[in-house]
């Protein structure tokens, strides 16, 4: 399978991961891609029925081989963001404020930096790049926010209680435009 290996660099590359010794173990990747898979499956329809089985690490059928491009671009996304949330819980833990007298450490002002990366890194990343695929039919379902515009009345209603009326009186030049004397 290509997936445990193609994905597992995506990840490492969103977040900074590449140079020996590594934080993370690529079986460790693997869980979180396959979580990060299990929870973008319940959001996003992708063209392929996927089976994950964290015990195993695996992902059937293999969406590197199938070529999955929405699956290849979100889920590594969606790892990389849960690690982060994660890196951000584990910082949070180890701040101090200490306050003597006239003078003070406060070695939580860095965590700004972190809330950054959530809010601009590959949370927002993943959320932005979710819907534009939604929006731009990519996802299995077709597209959202699909609508059908113009002049339409059922038959035999009343014209004054739809948009349509309106339209009927410009297009007949009756109201007229408002921007030509």
């Amino acid at each position: 399978m290509s997936w445990n290996i193609d994905l597992v660099l995506m990840v490492r590359v969103l977040v900074s991961d590449l140079v020996v010794p590594q934080t993370y173990t690529d079986e460790y990747i693997q869980r979180v891609l396959i979580t990060a898979g299990i929870q973008v499956d319940a959001e996003f329809p992708f063209n392929h029925t996927y089976v994950y089985d964290i015990s195993a690490l695996t992902i059937v059928p293999d969406p590197v081989v199938s070529v999955d491009s929405p699956f290849m671009a979100l889920i590594p996304l969606k790892a990389a963001c849960i690690l982060t949330q994660g890196e951000f819980k584990q910082a949070l833990g180890q701040g101090i404020k200490v306050r003597d007298g006239d003078s003070a450490i406060d070695t939580s002002v860095s965590f700004r930096g972190y809330r950054d990366i959530l809010e601009l890194g590959p949370c927002a990343a993943y959320e932005k790049l979710k819907w534009s695929l939604l929006a731009s039919g990519e996802a299995a379902g077709g597209g959202v926010g699909k609508a059908v515009l113009g002049p339409h009345r059922k038959p035999g209603g009343s014209a004054l209680s739809t948009i349509s009326w309106y339209y009927d009186q410009f297009t007949t030049s009756k109201i007229g435009r408002r921007d030509r004397s």
